[in-house]
């Protein structure tokens, strides 16, 4: 048996709590997790996962093994990169983690072009809106936008997120005027409830920021929905000019209430801080900062 095959394959067992999504993030079938799984308890001569129809859990020896399993598979990752490095020929499979609108529309897209430059990355791009941890959740890197918390990760700016207040110049039309975040009481909101304040909207007042307690008569969880929503006239909006910019440049919606937006966003690549950075990492930050080097496209109305 290959030992390594082994210990990879059963601490992502381990990590992602099912033989199923183990296989997937390995980029292997079901039936070989389960063989190299098999094979390694047989070479240790005990068990390590408790198994049933639902679910599978460590044993105390299989704990044990954990620990010191995944301490080693980043030993062997590190000398891989610092072999590559000296090679300086990226390669490898390469895991993202991208928010779900930004990732459709601005990540996807460049996948092909990265890997017409880089054939020996394999990609893995997994797109959701919740927080992921690099670490325990094996990814190499991760796109987050807004206010970064996790000081022990390297950030590399890709472009300015700014959102904006809008709606439809029909809706606008037939509604009382907009002037002043206090008016939003006379309007039909439309609430996000993927933004951090979804039904507390950020304005800026004589200098200060004040949140806004808006009755909503519509909450959707996606950006694309509230922009859909916005466009039909169901009311005003906040959404990402990455997701609007278009619409806002033709005309199709107005931004309102721009002199007192309080949002100062932007989105970033980060990544581990390790001593050496693996050159499929390094390659594929390189390729995003030259992607949306300059004014973003979004932003050109």
């Amino acid at each position: 048996m290959d030992l390594i095959d082994g210990m990879k394959s059963f601490a992502e067992v381990v990590k992602q709590g099912s033989f199923t999504l183990a296989a997937e993030r390995l980029g292997i079938s079901n039936k070989l997790v389960s063989k190299y799984v098999g094979q390694l308890e047989a070479h240790l001569g005990t068990r390590l996962l408790n198994r049933t129809t639902r679910s599978v859990s460590l044993t105390e020896t299989g704990q044990l093994y954990f620990d010191n399993c995944v301490q080693i598979i980043t030993d062997i990752e590190t000398l891989e990169a610092s072999l590559q490095t000296q090679t300086d020929q990226p390669r490898g499979r390469l895991y993202i983690s991208a928010p779900s609108t930004f990732g459709e529309l601005h990540i996807a897209p460049l996948i092909s072009k990265f890997q017409a430059q880089y054939p020996d990355i394999v990609i893995n791009l997994q797109m959701n809106d919740r927080y992921v941890n690099l670490v325990d959740e094996g990814f190499d890197l991760a796109i987050r936008i807004g206010t970064l918390e996790d000081s022990a990760l390297i950030a590399r700016k890709l472009a300015p997120a700014q959102i904006l207040t809008c709606a439809s110049p029909e809706y606008l039309a037939s509604s009382p005027p907009i002037m002043h975040p206090d008016d939003l009481k006379n309007h039909r909101c439309i609430a996000d409830t993927n933004l951090r304040n979804g039904k507390s909207w950020p304005f800026l007042i004589n200098g200060m920021k004040q949140l806004y307690n808006i009755e909503s008569t519509l909450s959707v969880n996606s950006a694309t929905a509230t922009r859909a929503l916005a466009l039909a006239g169901s009311g005003i909006a906040i959404c990402p000019s990455y997701v609007v910019g278009e619409d806002i440049a033709a005309g199709q919606l107005k931004i309102v209430l721009s002199e007192f937006n309080a949002f100062d966003m932007n989105v970033y690549a980060v990544y581990n801080n390790a001593v050496l950075v693996p050159p499929k990492i390094r390659a594929f930050v390189s390729f995003l900062v030259n992607a949306f080097k300059g004014q973003p496209s979004w932003d050109t109305f």
